[in-house]
C-alpha cells in the first residue's frame, strides 16, 4: 500500500528511507509519539484516495446527521471542517465548538475537511456566497452556525432516546456521547440512536447551551492536528498521490508579465527519457515526467521564447508614488469637516511621509497542485493546499466551460498560506497539464518561481498632516495613501463603486482616533504587470505603520507621552483604553526602562473585511542594541477578540503573527529591476531567525462579546512599535520598510532627504 511518505518528489519508491519514513518508523518503534486514534487526524475517504490507501476503513459507514456531523455505531464522532487548516488552529478550535454543543465525547473525536455545499459556503465582505479561509473570520462566521448544528443534533439524538427509553426529552441530559435519564440510571450511546435520529427534521432554532454549561468552549484544548504533523502522518498537498498521478514542473517568463512565444527545443526535451510532454500555458511551460526531478531538470534546460512584459523598476515606482502624494487625483473615503483648509491656515503642522514596498507569502510549502481533467466524463477532481475552494471550481469550470458543481476540490493540509493559496493559478497549470496528457498531474512550483511570479502585497506610500491644537491633540488629520491598489486588480467593481481601495486604506478611512475634521484619501498607481492579491493583514501592515508612526511624531512634537496621547484620543472606547491599560501594566511600564532597554509602543483596531468584526491589540516592546544590531528581546501583547474559544489557540495566532510581523519589518522587500524580480530564494528574500525571535507574552483580556478574529491582529502595530523603540535608541525616525537592522543603518538615514527612496518600492 503506497504511503504519504513515497510522495514528495513523486516517486513510487525510495531507495533509502526519507526524513518522514524514519520518524514515523522511530514513532512506531519507541512508542513516545502514538496517540490516540480519536485524537489525532484520520484521513477522510477522499484523502486516501489522494494518498493511494483503501477507501474502505473503519468508520466509514458514518450517519448524517446534518451537513457537519456523522456518527459510527461504535460512538465515533466525525465533525465536519470547511475551513482550511493554514496553522491558524480552527481544526482544533471549530470542532471545538461543534463539540460542546453536540456533548461528544472528545476523545471520539475526528476531524475531516468537507466542500461543496452551501452550508460551508459565507458572503462576508459582500462577496459572492463561497467556501473559503480568509480575514481571520472563521471563527467569526462559522461559531454560531457551528453551535446550532451541534445543538439540533443533541435534540435529535434526546429525541430518539427519550421515545426509547419511555421518558420526557426534559428528564434526559447529555453528556460525552450519551444521553442519560438520571432518574433511572439508565443510558444510550450516540452511536445506538444516530439511524433514528437522523430521519428526525431538524430544529431550525434548537436551545442553545449557556455560557455556564460549555464544557469545551473556552477551554485550553490541545491542538488535534498537532500530533499528525510530529510523526509525518499529516497529508500536505505536496504528499499527495493518487493513481496514475505524473509530475509536473513549472517555467516562468524572465520578466513579470512575460508570456511564451514558443519552445525551441520542445522535441528534443519531449524526447529524454520519463518525460511525457512538454505544455504551453497562457505564461508559463509545463513539463510533465514521471517524477519531480525529471520534470524540474528538462525545465532547466527548455530554450524558450518570450515576449517581455512591460518594464518593471523599483525606483520608478517609488518615483511615482512620491508623485501621487502630492499630484495624484485621490478617491476621498473620508472627508469630516475642512481637514485641508485649517492644515493650509498653518499653526503648528506636523506632516510625515512613509514608504513600504512589495513583499511576498513566501509559504513553507511552495504552491502545489494535484488535477486530474477527465474529459470524457466532464469532470475535474482536485486535490492540493486549497485556500478558496469555489474559486478554484469557478476558475477551472470557466475553462473547460463546465459548471462548477462538476470541479470536486479535495482539500488538504495546507503548509502556509497568508493568503497566496487563495489565488487559483497553481491550480490552473496542473488542470492545463493534466488536459494535455489526459492524466492526474501534479504541478509543484518552485520557490525561486513563486518568489519571482507570486501575487504580492501591494507597495504603498503615505502622506500625514495634521495641525495641532493647543493641547498639542490634532485638530485635523489629512491622510493620502498612494499605490498599487488591491481591488483596483482583484475586485474592480468594488473599487468603482466606492470610489477608493479600502484595502489601501485599512485602519484610516474608519479611523479609531478621535479626530474633529478627518481627511482620508488614496490614490492608485497603476503597475499593470505586477500581480497583487491579499496577504496576511491586507493592507493593514502599511497603513497602520503610517498611522502609528505618525501619532508618535504628533505625540513628540507635542511633548506628549506617546502612551498618554494614543489614550487621549482613544478616551471614547473604553474597550480600547482597556487593552492599552493591561498591556502596560503586563509589560511593567510603570516604571523607568532598564539601562540600555529601549521602548517601543504600537495600537491597533483590527476590523475584519465588511466590519465583520473589531478586534482590539495593542503591543509594547522592549530592544537593545547588541553589536550595533538592533534586538527586539521581548514583546507583551494584550488583545480582546471577544470570547476566547481555545486560549492555545489565540497565543499561537498572536505570537506567529508577531514573528511574521518582524520578518516583514526588518527584511522583507520584492524589488524590481529590468523588468522582473531580483530575489529568488530564502538567500536574498531571509525569514526572521528562531534566534531573533523575542520573548512573547500575550494577555487576554476577558470579554463578553461574541468571537472577533485573531488570525492577523497581531502584525499591524509592530511595525511601528519598532520604529519608535529605534527612535529612542539613535535619534533617528526610520519611515520606510523594512526597517534598519543597526545603528549604522539607521543613523545612514538621517542624512537621506527621500526617506524610502534607497531602491525600495
Amino acid at each position: 500500500m503506497p504511503k504519504v511518505n513515497d510522495i514528495a518528489e513523486g516517486t513510487t519508491a525510495v531507495a533509502s528511507p526519507s526524513r518522514r519514513q524514519w520518524l514515523k518508523g522511530m514513532t512506531l518503534a519507541t512508542g513516545s509519539l502514538l496517540i490516540p486514534i480519536s485524537a489525532s487526524w484520520v484521513a477522510s475517504p477522499e484523502a486516501r484516495a489522494a494518498t493511494g490507501e483503501s477507501a474502505s476503513q473503519p468508520g466509514d459507514h458514518l450517519i448524517e446527521i446534518n451537513d457537519w456531523i456523522r456518527i459510527d455505531a461504535d460512538g465515533t464522532t466525525v465533525l465536519g471542517l470547511s475551513q482550511c487548516e493554514v496553522g491558524q488552529g480552527v481544526y482544533t478550535g471549530l470542532p471545538q465548538v461543534l463539540a460542546d454543543e453536540l456533548d461528544a465525547d472528545w476523545r471520539r473525536v475526528r476531524v475531516e475537511f468537507v466542500t461543496a455545499r452551501d452550508a460551508y459556503r459565507t458572503a462576508a465582505a459582500n462577496e459572492a456566497l463561497q467556501q473559503f479561509v480568509g480575514a481571520s473570520m472563521s471563527v467569526t462566521l462559522f461559531y454560531e452556525r457551528l453551535r446550532i448544528a451541534g445543538a439540533q443534533a443533541r435534540e435529535a439524538l434526546v429525541s430518539v432516546a427519550a421515545q426509547r427509553l419511555g421518558v420526557r426529552t426534559t428528564n434526559c441530559v447529555t453528556r460525552e456521547g450519551r444521553v442519560i435519564h438520571p432518574q433511572s440510571g439508565r443510558s444510550l450511546g450516540y452511536g445506538e440512536l444516530a439511524a433514528d435520529a437522523a430521519k428526525l427534521p431538524l430544529n431550525p432554532h434548537p436551545h442553545l447551551k449557556t455560557t455556564a454549561a460549555h464544557a469545551l468552549i473556552g477551554k485550553p484544548m490541545q491542538r488535534l492536528d498537532s500530533p499528525s504533523k510530529v510523526d509525518g502522518s499529516a497529508v500536505f498537498g505536496i504528499d499527495v498521490k493518487v493513481p496514475g498521478m505524473l509530475i509536473g514542473a513549472v517555467r516562468m517568463a524572465p520578466t513579470s508579465g512575460g508570456t511564451p512565444l514558443a519552445v525551441k527545443n520542445r522535441d528534443d526535451i519531449k524526447a529524454r527519457k520519463g518525460v511525457h510532454d512538454v505544455v504551453i500555458a497562457k505564461d508559463a511551460i509545463i513539463v510533465v515526467a514521471d517524477d519531480y526531478w525529471r520534470a524540474k531538470k528538462a525545465c532547466d534546460g527548455l530554450d524558450v521564447e518570450w515576449k517581455a512584459g512591460a518594464a518593471a523598476d523599483s525606483a520608478t515606482i517609488l518615483a511615482e508614488r512620491r508623485a501621487a502624494l502630492i499630484h495624484g487625483k485621490p478617491g476621498i473615503a473620508t472627508d469630516i469637516g475642512d481637514a485641508p483648509g485649517l492644515i493650509a491656515a498653518g499653526g503648528k503642522v506636523v506632516t510625515g511621509e512613509y514608504h513600504t514596498p512589495y513583499i511576498v507569502h513566501a509559504t513553507m510549502e511552495p504552491v502545489n497542485a494535484t488535477v486530474h481533467v477527465r474529459k470524457d466524463r466532464g469532470e475535474i477532481e482536485v486535490w492540493g493546499p486549497i485556500q478558496g475552494q469555489d474559486k478554484v471550481r469557478w476558475a477551472l469550470g470557466g475553462i473547460f466551460k463546465l459548471p462548477p458543481e462538476k470541479v470536486t476540490v479535495h482539500t488538504t493540509f495546507l503548509g502556509g498560506s497568508f493568503g497566496r493559496k487563495y489565488v487559483p493559478d497553481f491550480v490552473i497549470h496542473a488542470a492545463v497539464a493534466s488536459a494535455a496528457v489526459g492524466r492526474p498531474v501534479k504541478v509543484i512550483r518552485s520557490r525561486e518561481d513563486d518568489t519571482r511570479h507570486g501575487f504580492y502585497r501591494p507597495c504603498a506610500s503615505g502622506r500625514f498632516q495634521a495641525v495641532l491644537g493647543d493641547d498639542g491633540l490634532p485638530r485635523a488629520m489629512q491622510l493620502r495613501v498612494a499605490g498599487q491598489s488591491l481591488y483596483n486588480v482583484i475586485k474592480k467593481e468594488n473599487y468603482e463603486k466606492a470610489g477608493y481601495d479600502e484595502t489601501m486604506l485599512d485602519g484610516l478611512y474608519d479611523l479609531a482616533y478621535a479626530v474633529p475634521n478627518l481627511r482620508v484619501e488614496g490614490v492608485d498607481v497603476p503597475q499593470p504587470n505586477i500581480p497583487v492579491s491579499f496577504m496576511r493583514s491586507v493592507g493593514s501592515t502599511s497603513s497602520v505603520f503610517f498611522l502609528e508612526s505618525f501619532i508618535d511624531e504628533m505625540a513628540e512634537a507635542a511633548a506628549i507621552d506617546p502612551i498618554v496621547y494614543r489614550k487621549r484620543l482613544l478616551k471614547h472606547d473604553a474597550l480600547a483604553s482597556a487593552v492599552i491599560d493591561t498591556t502596560v501594566k503586563a509589560a511593567g511600564w510603570q516604571s523607568p526602562a532598564k539601562p540600555g532597554v529601549h521602548r517601543g509602543f504600537g495600537y491597533c483596531t483590527y476590523t475584519g473585511r465588511g466590519a465583520a468584526f473589531s478586534t482590539y491589540v495593542a503591543v509594547a516592546l522592549e530592544m537593545r542594541v547588541v553589536n550595533d544590531r538592533f534586538k527586539i528581546e521581548r514583546v507583551v501583547c494584550a488583545v480582546d477578540c471577544g470570547r476566547a474559544i481555545n486560549p492555545n489557540l489565540i497565543r499561537a495566532n498572536i505570537e506567529g503573527g508577531i514573528g511574521f510581523a518582524l520578518t516583514n519589518t526588518f527584511k522583507s522587500q520584492i524589488t524590481f529591476a529590468n523588468g522582473g524580480v531580483e530575489q529568488s530564494n530564502f538567500g536574498d528574500y531571509p525569514l526572521l531567525y528562531l534566534v531573533e525571535m523575542p520573548k512573547i507574552e500575550t494577555v487576554i483580556v476577558p470579554s463578553d462579546r461574541p468571537p472577533q478574529g485573531c488570525g492577523e491582529v497581531s502584525l499591524p502595530p509592530m511595525a511601528p512599535a519598532v520604529a519608535q523603540a529605534i527612535r529612542r535608541a539613535t535619534g533617528v525616525r526610520p519611515r520606510a520598510m523594512p526597517l534598519p537592522q543597526t545603528v549604522a543603518e539607521a543613523r545612514a538615514l538621517a542624512g537621506d532627504a527621500a526617506p524610502g527612496a534607497k531602491g525600495r518600492a
